[in-house]
C-alpha cells in the first residue's frame, strides 16, 4: 500500500534458512522475535530506499487448517527488497526463517520491491506467499504468487497473477490468496489497479487458481470507480455457501485528505468472480485520518486510517468488519468500529466501538490505529490495535499493541451488540518508543513514523496469534508475535 496510497496525497533462487534463536519453554513464553539479520545486506540499494521502511514491517500470519500449531509469518524486510517468511510447528515457540525467492532482484527476480506480502495455508498444507511487486522507476508492477510444499525450504517459480508493464496504465497490487473452504484447490487473490494520475478513477480486480496457487485466471474487475473517487484496501471473503465478498474503502475526492469522503463498501459474486453485483455500504469511515504524536504532531502510519478489515464466523455465516474511527469519542481521537452481517453482507449493523482504550487519558493518547480483525472458535471475535494510552510528557513517545476479545451470549448473539462483553490484554510486554520508528519523509504516503499499515491476527486452535513491528535501532522495525490463549 505504501506505493499506490501516493494517489491520496497529491530461475528460482535457493532459500535461505536462518533459525531463529530457540527459546526455553516457559508457561507464558511472551512475543517472540520473527527477523533477524538482514537477508539482503549484501544487494545493491534502490533509489527509492530512502522512502520505504527500513527493517521488518507490517506482519502477516497464517495457520495450517488442521495443525493451528503450524502458523506462518510474512513481511517486507529492509525497504521492501524482498520477503521474509517464519514458520513454526509448535504454536509460536520457535520460528524458522527464509527468505521468498523469486519476487525481487535482491531474491533472484526482476523486480526492485515487494509491497505487502501475504501468506495462505491451502488445504492439502501447501504455503502459498503472494505479493505486489514494482520497479524504482514505476516502469511496471506485479502480483506475483509463490508456493512451498514444505514449511518454507523449496518454493515454485513465482506465479504472475496480474501485471503492468505500460506505466501510462498506472499500477497494480495484490492482496491475500483466500481459500475456497468446498474447494479444496481454488483460491481467489483481490487487489486495486490504479491509474498513473492521481485522483482519478480506478478500479478492483480479482484472479482465481484452481490448483492450489501454482497458475491463475487472467484478471476480471470486480468494482469501478466513477471520475473523482477510488477503490482500495480491498479484503476477499468467501461465504460458506460460495459465494465472494470484496469489502473495500470507496474514497471520494475532496479539496484535500481532510475534505474528502471515506466510506467502507462491498461487492458481492455467486460465479467465482465472473460477475458482480453493485456496491452496498457497509458504513462510513468516521476517521480523523491523522494518527499524530500527541507532543510533536508529526504523522503516525496515517495510511491505516483509511483500511479496514473482515472475518467469518464459519459456525453461523456472520461476517464482521472493522476500521479506525473517531465517532465515539466525540471526533476526538480514532477508536475500533465493529459491525456484523448476518446475511452474507447485503446489511450491516450499526458500528460499535470495539476497542478498549481507556476515555479517562487524553485524547490524543488515546489515538487508535493498525486494526486487525479475526474470529475463532465459538465466534470469539478478536480485535487487535496499537494506541498512547501509556503515553506521558516524557521525551519517549509510549505506545503499546493490544487485544480485545469478545465471545457472543450465543450463536444467535452478535459481538457487534451494544451489550456485548469484552476483555483485552496487553500484547507488548513493556511500552516501546515509536519515535524510534522508521520515518518516512513528508513527501510521500505513508508519511511519518512508520511501522505498517496492518499487522498479523489469526485465530490459532482455541485462541489467537497476534504479530507486529517495534522498533529495535532508530529509524528501524523488528516484527515479533504471541499466542494467546
Amino acid at each position: 500500500m505504501r506505493r499506490s496510497l501516493a494517489v491520496l496525497t497529491a530461475v528460482l533462487a535457493p532459500a535461505l534458512i536462518v533459525p531463529a534463536p530457540p527459546a526455553a519453554a516457559a508457561p507464558d513464553p511472551g512475543p517472540r522475535r520473527l527477523s533477524g539479520p538482514s537477508p539482503f545486506a549484501g544487494c545493491a540499494p534502490g533509489s527509492l530506499d530512502p522512502h520505504l521502511a527500513k527493517g521488518a514491517v507490517e506482519p502477516v500470519l497464517a495457520a495450517h487448517p488442521s495443525d493451528p500449531r503450524r502458523i506462518a509469518a510474512v513481511w517486507p524486510q529492509d525497504h521492501q527488497r524482498g520477503a521474509v517468511v517464519a514458520v513454526t510447528r509448535d504454536g509460536g515457540r520457535h520460528w524458522t526463517r527464509s527468505v521468498v525467492p523469486g519476487l525481487t532482484r535482491c531474491s533472484g527476480g526482476r523486480y526492485d520491491h515487494v509491497d505487502d506480502p501475504m501468506a495462505t495455508f491451502t488445504r492439502d498444507g501447501g504455503l502459498v506467499v503472494t505479493g505486489g511487486v514494482f520497479m524504482d522507476d514505476d516502469s511496471a508492477s506485479a502480483a506475483l504468487a509463490v508456493r512451498s510444499d514444505d514449511g518454507g525450504r523449496t518454493w515454485t517459480r513465482p506465479a504472475v497473477v496480474a501485471e503492468e508493464t505500460d506505466p501510462l496504465q498506472g499500477g497494480l497490487l495484490a492482496g491475500r490468496a483466500v481459500p475456497d473452504p468446498r474447494r479444496p484447490n481454488v483460491l481467489y487473490i483481490a487487489g486495486p489497479r490504479f491509474p498513473a494520475e492521481e485522483r482519478t478513477r480506478n478500479e478492483g480486480w480479482i484472479s482465481r487458481s484452481t490448483d492450489g496457487g501454482r497458475t491463475w485466471s487472467p484478471p476480471r474487475t470486480t468494482v469501478t470507480a466513477d471520475e473523482g473517487t477510488m477503490v482500495t484496501g480491498h479484503r476477499l471473503t468467501v461465504l460458506n455457501d460460495g459465494s465472494l465478498l470484496d469489502l473495500h474503502t470507496h474514497v471520494r475526492f475532496g479539496g484535500g485528505p481532510g475534505l474528502s469522503e471515506y466510506t467502507v463498501q462491498s461487492v458481492r459474486s455467486t460465479d467465482g468472480g465472473a460477475t458482480w453485483s453493485a456496491p452496498r455500504k457497509v458504513g462510513d469511515f468516521g476517521t480523523r485520518i491523522a494518527i499524530q504524536d500527541p507532543e510533536s504532531g508529526e504523522h503516525v502510519s496515517h495510511t491505516t486510517s483509511i483500511l479496514s478489515d473482515v472475518a467469518i464466523d464459519r459456525r453461523t455465516g456472520r461476517l464482521y468488519a472493522a476500521w479506525q474511527d473517531a465517532r465515539f469519542s466525540g471526533g476526538a481521537a480514532d477508536g475500533v468500529a465493529l459491525t456484523s452481517s448476518a446475511d452474507g453482507g447485503r446489511t450491516w449493523s450499526d458500528p460499535v466501538k470495539a476497542n478498549r482504550t481507556p476515555a479517562t487519558v487524553p485524547a490524543p493518547n488515546q489515538q487508535t490505529f493498525t486494526v486487525s480483525l479475526a474470529v475463532g472458535r465459538g465466534g470469539t471475535v478478536a480485535v487487535s490495535y496499537s494506541d498512547f494510552r501509556h503515553n506521558d510528557a516524557g521525551e519517549p513517545l509510549l505506545t503499546d499493541r493490544w487485544l480485545a476479545r469478545c465471545r457472543p451470549a450465543s450463536p444467535a448473539a452478535s459481538c457487534a451488540d451494544a451489550a456485548a462483553k469484552w476483555s483485552e490484554t496487553r500484547l507488548t510486554k513493556a511500552s516501546f518508543d515509536m519515535r524510534r520508528a522508521p520515518r518516512i519523509p513528508d513527501a510521500n504516503s505513508p508519511r511519518g513514523y512508520f511501522l505498517g499499515e496492518q499487522m498479523g491476527l489469526i485465530a490459532t486452535g482455541g485462541g489467537f496469534t497476534s504479530a507486529w513491528s517495534v522498533p529495535d535501532a532508530p529509524g528501524r522495525a523488528a516484527a515479533y508475535a504471541v499466542t494467546t490463549g
